[in-house]
């Protein structure tokens, strides 16, 4: 790992007790499962599938929470809230507000792994 990305995930390394080796092991199962959960989630909101959205939405956040608790996790959060309230139209629109994101913080992720 170099020192930027020491930098840029020093909050979850200091979760994993500094353990690099198992940050990059995270960062693989991130990243080979996170990309299957996006297209699931992505097809339960244009379905309206408001409890499977919800469970994926909260299943996305937990994967990303290990790397990030800020912007785009917050907003998933909002993914969750608004799908199990039932509001496909919000939990529609906060997950476009926050895919950019997501996917940037998974290329950030990805380089863990080089």
């Amino acid at each position: 790992m170099t020192d930027e990305m020491v930098q840029r995930f020093s909050v979850a390394l200091a979760r994993l007790a500094g353990d690099e080796d198992l940050l990059i092991a995270m960062a693989t199962m991130v990243t080979d499962d996170a990309p299957e959960v996006i297209v699931r989630l992505e097809q339960q909101l244009e379905q309206t599938e408001m409890e499977e959205a919800a469970a994926s939405a909260h299943k996305l956040k937990g994967m990303l929470s290990t790397f990030e608790t800020d912007s785009p996790v917050a907003e998933l959060e909002e993914v969750v809230h608004a799908a199990r309230g039932g509001n496909s139209r919000q939990a529609s629109e906060s997950f476009q507000a926050c895919r950019v994101p997501i996917h940037e913080l998974l290329r950030e992720i990805a380089a863990l792994k080089n």
